[in-house]
């Protein structure tokens, strides 16, 4: 294969072949060309690799004679190995809204990122899969062109260039394997987040409950928070027959789930919405979050449920994204629940492939703690409100990871402690990964627990914050449907 264009023709198989290997790898690749959410596409991740496959391949193999095997092997692991943060940055710059992007130092920070963070636990299998691809060419054009040899009929030495590129290729795969099994074999750190023994302390009455709250309420008023931001209570006056516990998500605070709260309360629910930890504060740039911890989940997690039962007979969890990560480890480890339904909970990022996403878990939790200009557990843009933080840090994001590695392997060793489980997916979500929440209800049901699901068309497009009713693409009204379907009706109810 001489020149460029016919190194174009490479370029156009080296595409091919990352559509399929995409797809063989369970990458999220998104359909919707005109997307502006920064989502990679099959035209961009076509796009980056032709583009790479291309100008490598004329680089590095158009030459005179026959083409060796691991040359075209060779080509095609660096070919991989660029095309990430190539495909990486033609996507920012043509998915991404230039009007709710950061400046270009926040942009390139982000490529940079997702970049390092993706090859490092997928890269290696896409290298190897593109090897093969580079050496499957090089063995189709010798076949195609048997007369390519120098004027002596002898192959041509290969050059000084092409010995380094190998060398390269070699080192490059040798670092993506080794990274990728470091990663794995690393043990994951469970120390705090599963129950050792641990006795709950319930509230006992309805009083105990009441002055729990307050206290709750007494230490916030200590901290800078939006005024609609600390932990709410709706109550009937007394303990009830069932009370609701809504988590809200990632980087916002409990006035996300107050519509809610106000539909369960008139179903006669007592209803209470906690407040994570560094959420909810005044200062939307604050650096809060990023002392946030799985422990602090799992505190809050235990923390609620026993408030929770002195405010009624049975106790309901709801919770969405990261609040949807804490109603999962509920329904693992807290048999006091009478039923949960997690709502798109957050187990891994859209964009990380399941196999892949406990090497990611790991690595993220060892690199330097940055702040994000985006945040990929929330889809607001233009009607943000202004409690919610538009960005969370790396480790934020990584503990809440944390916690739902503990669940996923907790899940598959033991069945669920509550008795009813319900998840509610969004099929349009870009933020969380559905195939991570499917691999855990398939874990409970192996146990012989039946979760029901209910999922969100596709068609409706609904954003990944479903919950709050200032979202302009939302639709409460067939959300909370959805979630009092799902609930158990409250005891003495007639339904």
């Amino acid at each position: 294969m001489k020149g460029l264009w016919g190194s174009a023709l490479a370029g156009i198989v080296f595409g091919l072949a990352a559509i399929a290997a995409a797809n063989v790898l369970r990458f999220d690749i998104s359909w919707n060309l005109f997307n502006n959410e920064g989502l990679v596409t099959w035209a961009t991740l076509f796009g980056g690799v032709f583009l790479v496959g291309w100008l490598l391949w004329w680089a590095m193999m158009a030459r005179p004679g026959r083409l060796s095997l691991w040359r075209g092997a060779a080509t095609g692991i660096i070919v991989a190995f660029v095309s990430y943060p190539v495909v990486f940055g033609l996507t920012e710059l043509v998915q991404r809204d230039g009007a709710t992007a950061g400046g270009l130092p926040e942009r390139v920070r982000g490529v940079v990122l997702i970049t390092g963070i993706t090859l490092m636990i997928t890269g290696f299998a896409m290298s190897l899969i593109m090897a093969v691809v580079g050496a499957v060419i090089a063995y189709a054009v010798n076949r195609a062109r048997p007369d390519i040899v120098d004027a002596t009929g002898r192959r041509l030495e290969i050059g000084k260039g092409a010995q380094m590129a190998g060398v390269l290729a070699a080192i490059l795969l040798a670092f993506l394997v080794g990274s990728f099994l470091t990663l794995s074999l690393i043990p994951a750190d469970k120390s705090g987040l599963v129950p050792n023994g641990v006795t709950a302390k319930p509230a006992a009455t309805y009083e105990e409950a009441m002055a729990a709250f307050d206290a709750i309420r007494a230490k916030e008023a200590g901290l800078a928070l939006h005024e609609r931001c600390p932990s709410q209570l709706l109550t009937h006056g007394s303990k009830t027959a069932r009370v609701a516990i809504y988590f809200h998500g990632l980087t916002s605070c409990p006035a996300q789930g107050e519509a809610l709260a106000k539909v369960l309360f008139d179903q006669g629910y007592n209803v209470y919405l906690p407040r994570m930890a560094g959420h909810g504060l005044a200062d939307p740039e604050t650096t809060a979050l990023m002392d946030l911890t799985a422990e602090d989940l799992v505190d809050l997690a235990n923390q609620s449920v026993d408030l929770a039962q002195g405010l009624g007979d049975e106790v309901s969890v709801v919770g969405l994204s990261a609040g949807g990560t804490i109603a999962t480890w509920i329904a693992q480890y807290r048999g006091d629940v009478a039923d949960v339904v997690a709502v798109s909970p957050f187990l891994g990022p859209y964009v990380i492939p399941p196999w892949a996403t406990s090497a990611a878990n790991k690595l993220a939790l060892m690199l330097p703690d940055l702040m994000l200009w985006w945040n990929p557990t929330e889809t607001a843009g233009d009607a943000a409100e202004s409690y919610a933080f538009p960005t969370p840090s790396v480790h934020t994001l990584a503990q809440v990871m944390r916690l739902g590695r503990v669940v996923e392997a907790g899940a598959r060793e033991a069945p669920p402690q509550v008795e009813r489980i319900s998840m509610l997916l969004n099929s349009a979500d870009i933020a969380v990964s559905n195939a991570l929440a499917r691999q855990l209800i398939a874990s409970w049901n192996a146990h012989g627990r039946e979760v029901t699901v209910k999922e969100l068309p596709l068609a409706r497009l609904l954003p990944h914050d479903v919950i709050n009713p200032g979202e302009p693409l939302g639709d409460t009204a067939l959300v909370y449907a959805a979630i009092l379907e799902l609930m158990s009706p409250p005891a003495g109810n007639g339904k």
